[in-house]
């Protein structure tokens, strides 16, 4: 048995520490032979309900305090994380309303050591899962969901970590983009399994959720930061065409209010197969089968 840790980071919110506490925590140390270290942090800075720091059965939680003033983003709170976790080798992302199924984080592992120069490895989500391509045969795929992944410490170290300028969502497209044009692949493993809890297909077709509006803007940002001043202006045209005109003239209002000018170009002039937009927050080909 491998005694060297399993380092394993989450975000939460004060509605999440009671699912953490009765269902991932106990799922969780079923998921891999190796101890756990799992490091937490609440995205709110104003709560004082946090998860509980402790060690039980060859896992530690360790709870890392919010010192930010207001909410922070994705991104943000997973590069604090991962600074205080600071792995030699791999680590682990996993949302909060998710139960990992036996054995996935060993899983991912195997996957990881079984290649060669593997960034990130994906896991399988279950009942839904993104119907993203993948080689049947290499397991390559064009980006790894942040909901449930394996991710290689030093690529991660490399390139500072995620970009925090998205605050929420499509910041695991981007960090997939950065693997692939910095020499390093992304792999799919469908043998390393998640519960994930996601209501996006429950969501009211009256009601506008963060993820419709950041999303709008985010594909903007990822737009320019990767193609850039041609991705974006395509990004705008497309928006344009969206069917809730309101929402997208705010989103693209909001872009160029207040991050176009901060969104960097160090991706623009590279290329790259799985590097690739086919429509609005379209990055992949829909797999048929």
């Amino acid at each position: 048995m491998n005694t060297q840790p399993i380092h394993v980071q989450c975000v939460y919110g004060v509605s999440h520490i009671k699912h953490l506490n009765n269902c991932f925590i106990p799922a969780l140390k079923r998921t891999t032979e190796r101890p756990i270290r799992l490091v937490t942090i609440n995205y709110d800075p104003q709560s004082t309900a946090r998860l509980e720091s402790r060690s039980e059965d060859d896992i530690e939680i360790i709870d890392v305090e919010n010192s930010s003033t207001e909410k922070t983003g994705f991104a943000d709170n997973h590069n604090i994380l991962f600074q205080k976790n600071k792995p030699s080798d791999h680590f682990v992302i996993v949302n909060p309303d998710c139960i990992p199924q036996t054995g996935s984080i060993d899983a991912l592992i195997r996957r990881k050591q079984e290649g060669s120069r593997v960034g990130i490895v994906e896991g399988r989500q279950w009942p839904f899962e993104h119907p993203k391509e993948y080689d049947p045969l290499s397991l390559e795929t064009p980006w790894a969901s942040g909901a449930f992944c394996l991710i290689d410490a030093s690529f991660y170290e490399r390139i500072g970590g995620m970009d925090d300028l998205y605050f929420l969502y499509l910041e695991d497209v981007d960090l997939s983009w950065q693997a692939w044009l910095n020499g390093y692949s992304v792999l799919y493993e469908a043998g390393a399994t998640v519960t994930h809890f996601s209501g996006g297909r429950f969501y009211r077709d009256d009601l506008i959720s963060s993820e419709h509006y950041l999303g709008l803007r985010n594909f903007l940002i990822i737009s320019r930061k990767f193609f850039g001043p041609d991705g974006e202006r395509r990004a705008v045209e497309m928006l344009t065409t969206f069917p809730d005109k309101e929402l997208a003239d705010a989103a693209i209002s909001d872009y160029f209010s207040g991050f176009a000018k901060q969104v960097s170009n160090r991706y623009a002039e590279r290329t790259h197969k799985h590097v690739k937009i086919l429509g609005i927050n379209r990055f992949h080909v829909l797999r048929t089968e």
